[in-house]
This record gives structure tokens, C-alpha cells and sequence, in this order.
């Protein structure tokens, strides 16, 4: 006796792809990807699955539907799904979350697929943040971070962190930036600095023992001040009294910010090393100027005389040039 397979099977509208049509044709436009489907009645059945679907979700019952109209549906499913304008759902068994939750799906398809959806739900249920700081900006990340899904736990030695300072030369940031060094967990962490008159910060990345620490983002920052004179007197200069939030001031540019922290965050969470933005040592600026808001990446490199990270601080290597004189 033939067994019916009884389990329902089902498709996600993909909302990042736009369904046009070309005669009896169906275009799927991706990005800067148009993949063209063409098959006789695909133009009526895609307008019929889309306004049959419900919240964006198409169920099939193998049960309910004879096996030559079920394999031309699947024959159909599967170009649709290739060409980007749908995505199988997880089995019913699987974590809920994997289909349910759109930004799983999001860091999903950032990801090429190459980490699975229901990996990807249980990493931001179970792999908590740190959220350190205080003011109007940490107050918008823990919210926003909250409702990306992303679990906050500020007491978890082992969670990556982000450290949000009121300045550059915040104790907040020196002080762990030296005490994550000191403990030799390589914990990473974001450095995050909000906009005090010239630039907002979005890191970088440190990976404590292996990347550029935050001194050495200090002694490049000072370094690369527009005069020379000055620029030394920076790196040595101790910040005095205290310093007040102006981030309110510009909310645009604070929610630019926010956007990019949680963005940074979340795809470190879902997808780990996989994460494209996670380059040690990299940051991003966000400056704000008369006609608009810049934004721009940067990669900071380890300071050779940085008294915090480098082995060689203070430490004067022979020269090859003096080799011959050394020997007289």
C-alpha cells in the first residue's frame, strides 16, 4: 500500500526580491540580479500564490493534492526559489523562530546561506552582548539591540562587548581596553564613541592580543591631526572635567549610529566568523558636514610604540647600518 506523505510543506515570500512581468513571463529582480522563469501558467501562478499567501507564507499539504499537480508544483517552487523570490521554510519540528523571526532570515540571506537559519536563531537567543555605557545613546542601543533580538547580558565575562564612552579619552574605554589586555581572554569588544562636535565612532573591533588595542587608536588619532606641533601635544594631553552628552542635539545622526552598531552586532552574533564586518581593527566614521552626513570605514593598524599592545614599545633594535661600525 502507497503512504501519502502527510507533512505540510512551506515558502516564504522573499521581501527583498520585486516580481515583474514580461509577457507571459515572470522576471524576479534581486538586488542587481533579474532572473527571468518561464514556464506555460507561471505568470497566474505566481499572482496566485502571492495573494493566497498569508503574512508572506505559502503552505502546501502533500495530502490535499494529487501526485502529478504536486510535482509540477515543486518543479515550479524550485525555479521560484532559485530564481530568489521564495525561501523553503524550515520543517515544523525545527525552531519556529528560523522562519518567524525576519531578522534571522535577514542575516540569513547577508550570509549566503552559509549558516543555517535555525543555527542562526539559537546563536541570538543564547549568545548574549555586553552594553556598557550610560546616556541617550546606550539607551537607544539596548533598545534597539532588544528589538533585533539580539539577548543583552551585561555580567557575562565571555560576551562580547560594547563599550560605549563620553568621549575618546573616557576612563570607560582606556580602563577595559587595559584590563581585557590583562586578562588574555580575547574577548572582542566595540569601542563606540558619540558625536562630540566632529565625528561619531563605530569602533574599531578589537580582538584583545591579536588586533590594534584602543591606545593605539589614540596615539593614530592624535597622530593624524591636521598640525604636527599639535599632534603631539594630543597624544599626551589628559582630558579635564566633565563632558556632556550633545548627541541629542543631532538625532539623525545618533540614529545613523545606533543603525550601525546593531548591524555590526547582530551579524557578529548570527553569524560569527562569517561576519564580514568583524575585521580587528577596522571602525567607522560618521561625520556630520553642512550639506550632509558622511560615513566612512577605516582599518586601524597596531602602533609599534604603543605602550599598551606592543611587545617593541620602548625597545631600540640595532640597524643594519651600524653593523659595520659595531664590528671595528
Amino acid at each position: 500500500m502507497t503512504t501519502i506523505e502527510t507533512s505540510k510543506r512551506s515558502w516564504l515570500v522573499n521581501t527583498e526580491a520585486r516580481v515583474l512581468a514580461s509577457g507571459q513571463d515572470i522576471l524576479v529582480r534581486h538586488g542587481g540580479v533579474v532572473s527571468r522563469c518561464s514556464a506555460p501558467g507561471i505568470r497566474r501562478f505566481v499572482v496566485s500564490l502571492l495573494d493566497q499567501s498569508v503574512d508572506g507564507r505559502i503552505d502546501l499539504d502533500p495530502a490535499e493534492t494529487g501526485q502529478t499537480r504536486l510535482a509540477q508544483f515543486e518543479t515550479l517552487m524550485a525555479q521560484l526559489v532559485a530564481a530568489g523570490l521564495f525561501v523553503e521554510a524550515t520543517p515544523d519540528a525545527e525552531d519556529p523562530g528560523a522562519d518567524d523571526d525576519p531578522v534571522v532570515l535577514g542575516v540569513w540571506q547577508r550570509g549566503g546561506g552559509a549558516v543555517d537559519r535555525t543555527e542562526i536563531s539559537a546563536r541570538l537567543r543564547t549568545r548574549p552582548v555586553r552594553l556598557l555605557g550610560s546616556g541617550s545613546l546606550v539607551d537607544d542601543l539596548r533598545t534597539a539591540l532588544t528589538a533585533a533580538s539580539v539577548t543583552i547580558a551585561d555580567d557575562d565575562p565571555t560576551a562580547p562587548a560594547v563599550v560605549v564612552g563620553r568621549h575618546e579619552q573616557d576612563s570607560l574605554l582606556t580602563e577595559w581596553n587595559a584590563d581585557r589586555l590583562a586578562d588574555g581572554m580575547g574577548v572582542p569588544w566595540l569601542a563606540v564613541v558619540p558625536f562630540t562636535g566632529g565625528q561619531a565612532i563605530v569602533g574599531p573591533w578589537i580582538v584583545p592580543g591579536e588586533s590594534a588595542c584602543y591606545e593605539c587608536y589614540l596615539l593614530r588619532r592624535a597622530s593624524n591631526f591636521g598640525s604636527q606641533e599639535m599632534s603631539s601635544v594630543l597624544a599626551e594631553a589628559e582630558p579635564v572635567g566633565p563632558v556632556f552628552d550633545g548627541s541629542a542635539r543631532y538625532p539623525g545622526l545618533r540614529m545613523v549610529q545606533t543603525g550601525l552598531i546593531v548591524d555590526r552586532i547582530v551579524e557578529r552574533v548570527g553569524l560569527e566568523e562569517r561576519a564580514g564586518q568583524s575585521v580587528p581593527g577596522e571602525l567607522t566614521t560618521i561625520s556630520l558636514r553642512y550639506d550632509a552626513i558622511d560615513v566612512e570605514r577605516h582599518r586601524l593598524l597596531r602602533v609599534p610604540r604603543c605602550p599598551r599592545c606592543s611587545p617593541s614599545a620602548g625597545i631600540g633594535y640595532p640597524q643594519v647600518w651600524f653593523a659595520k661600525e659595531a664590528g671595528q
